[in-house]
């Protein structure tokens, strides 16, 4: 078999081998054996390692590596006329109170939006919005809200066209926030998922209880397990969130109401993605990546009636060797980013066939696992791993390969959630940068298991 070609190709200092790191261990049954586990390697730069040991505590050292995916080869793009530049802007570090838990881990999100452009940074005593140009938190929870969602937070979504995020928590709850009408500068805490409205609704009917395990039953409607991704759709109108009790669950918006609940995979599920039009990704514990859509009504009067968009399996995607951890959608849906604990991001890409996405190739030069993946317009990827570093990739403009722009080196700890937006034009060209007319830009976010967040700019000419 043919190993899968190097797509990254090196503008700066960073190495760009494949290397033969430890891998994470994949998810299986037990909440303890799911916890992801983290390089301890040094790092080029100097960071706090007070909270180390509370990292150390929820992660643990890989103990063998893993093969890489063996896939085409795929031509890598020419960089000759490329260049990027990478500064540190910022750290935002966790409270004092949050650092001393063991649970400090922070996730990011990015908000994307034509009324407003930043990040989501949600630790387990906050959840907070951030300007993307100036990064000052512009709402933020209180102590109140906090103490009601204490608990580890393990994902973060920004809902589309509104002030409002959601977040995944290890009790198997998502809890929605919203900036308060009255004081802005507030994040408050509207609701806790399964709503308790809900819940009294469906627990009257015997057929609601689902058996969780022997003598235990659930509403189906309800998580149970940790809740370790949550996505938005394009128009705001749907949520859905996966676990590690191998569900995919489609929640209602503005109404907070399940409507749907997926048997998705046979192990964990570690993430989930939606592309602009509706179609669901998820990545899994079990090495596959499977792929969700709405299921056609047969004639307009039966879809206007029907208010419940019945998903349905439409494919599933085999390429990766060992668990799926991250998860990502560019291109506006044409183009499929997975990344898991082989070290390798497979890139797919949309064709119209019974598998729906085709693997083309992979990124590497990670050491250890992918724990997250995040695009940006302008074909910028961003990837965070085990290895305690963030990579850049950008697309060519013709779509045939990619060139690795940037390896920040900065984390103490694995790099477990990683968010990228571009700048506006009009504040890159308030910021007098010296590039030319066709130099872009970016904030690049990325948070670790010690509770750290650091933000960058990446600017990006010539290609």
């Amino acid at each position: 078999m043919q190993l899968l070609p190097r797509l990254c190709v090196a503008t700066s200092n960073a190495a760009t081998g494949d290397g033969d790191g430890e891998n994470i261990s994949g998810s299986t049954n037990g909440g303890s054996s799911k916890q992801l586990a983290t390089a301890v390697s040094s790092s080029s730069s100097t960071v706090s390692t007070s909270s180390s040991a509370a990292a150390a505590a929820a992660v643990s050292e890989a103990s063998s590596s893993t093969s890489l995916p063996s896939l085409p080869s795929l031509s890598a793009a020419t960089t000759a006329s490329l260049a990027a530049s990478l500064v540190h802007v910022t750290t935002l570090l966790p409270l004092p109170a949050a650092a001393a838990t063991a649970s400090a881990a922070a996730v990011v999100a990015a908000v994307d939006s034509a009324s407003a452009h930043g990040i989501v940074v949600a630790r387990p005593a906050s959840v907070a919005l951030h300007d993307l140009s100036t990064l000052e938190a512009t709402s933020s929870s209180d102590s109140a809200d906090a103490a009601a969602a204490a608990g580890s937070v393990k994902c973060v979504a920004h809902l589309h066209g509104g002030a409002a995020a959601v977040t995944g928590h290890q009790d198997g709850r998502l809890r929605l926030w919203r900036v308060s009408s009255r004081a802005p500068a507030r994040l408050r805490l509207a609701a806790a998922l399964p709503t308790v409205s809900d819940r009294l609704r469906r627990f009257p009917v015997p057929s609601n209880h689902v058996v969780i395990r022997r003598h235990h039953r659930r509403l189906w409607i309800e998580h149970a397990d940790t809740v370790s991704g949550v996505a938005a759709s394009a128009d705001g109108r749907l949520l859905f969130s996966v676990s590690w009790d191998k569900t995919l669950k489609v929640w209602a918006l503005p109404s907070l109401r399940c409507l749907q609940s997926l048997p998705a995979h046979d192990d964990a599920v570690n993430a989930v993605a939606v592309a602009p039009d509706g179609t669901v990704y998820t990545g899994s514990a079990d090495r596959r990546v499977r792929v969700w859509a709405p299921r056609p009504a047969p004639d307009k009067a039966r879809r206007a009636r029907s208010k419940r968009p019945a998903y349905h399996l439409v494919a599933t995607l085999s390429r990766h060797t060992a668990a799926v951890n991250a998860v990502a959608v560019g291109c506006g849906g044409q183009a499929l980013y997975t990344g898991g604990n082989d070290r390798s991001i497979v890139v797919w890409e949309r064709e119209d066939s019974a598998s729906h996405m085709v693997a083309v190739g992979a990124l590497r030069g990670h050491r250890k696992a992918v724990l997250s993946i995040a695009c940006a317009a302008g074909g910028l990827v961003v990837s965070g791993s085990a290895d305690q570093t963030v990579r850049a990739w950008r697309r060519a403009a013709d779509g045939r390969g990619y060139a690795c722009v940037a390896v920040i080196d900065g984390h103490g700890t694995a790099v477990r959630s990683v968010a990228a937006a571009p700048v506006p034009a009009q504040k890159q060209r308030r910021g007098g940068g010296d590039g030319g007319g066709d130099d872009e830009e970016w904030r690049v976010c990325s948070a670790s298991f010690d509770g750290e967040v650091r933000v960058w700019s990446l600017r990006v000419s010539g290609l």
